[in-house]
């Protein structure tokens, strides 16, 4: 199974540069262009600037690509904040695979994923990975594959 939110991850990353990018043009062109010389314009947009980046951190938006297969997972993500450039990846072997947890918060708005593989030093979670930008009907695929694993896991033993 493979699942990947490269279209809506991209529209994000978009309104999430664009909504800045006009405030500053906004301000900038009152300050240049008008007679009002005052810099509580410039003040206000660096507070809402300031107020969006924390807003929009909150959720944690990510591009996700999960692949699910009877070899191994393996889920690539990177944070859509525009000062967060790290491409992650998580890859377990199938057979390693023993459980995983879906977590919400903020009423239900944030999705994340914490996977778990057996090690010989016993069981290790990996980082989270956020499912925020994934759709109800995604997140489902993306469990059902994660249960499959685990009964074929079971049956193996």
């Amino acid at each position: 199974m493979n699942l990947d939110n490269s279209k809506r991850a991209s529209k994000i990353r978009v309104v999430y540069m664009l909504i800045p990018l006009l405030i500053v043009i906004a301000v900038g062109s009152i300050y240049l262009f008008t007679d009002v010389k005052d810099f509580k314009f410039v003040l206000y947009g660096f507070v809402f600037l300031v107020a969006y980046f924390i807003i929009m951190a909150i959720p944690g938006f990510y591009f996700v690509s999960f692949y699910a297969g009877p070899d191994k997972i393996q889920v690539r993500y990177k944070s859509l904040a525009p000062f967060r450039t790290s491409n992650n990846s998580i890859q377990i072997k199938s057979p390693n695979f023993r459980k995983y947890e879906v977590k919400s918060s903020l009423g239900g708005f944030k999705k994340t994923l914490f996977l778990y593989q057996e090690t010989p030093g016993g069981l290790a979670r990996f980082p989270k990975v956020s499912l925020t930008t994934l759709s109800s009907n995604e997140i489902n695929t993306v469990i059902k594959a994660l249960d499959l694993l685990l009964a074929i896991n079971k049956a193996a033993k």
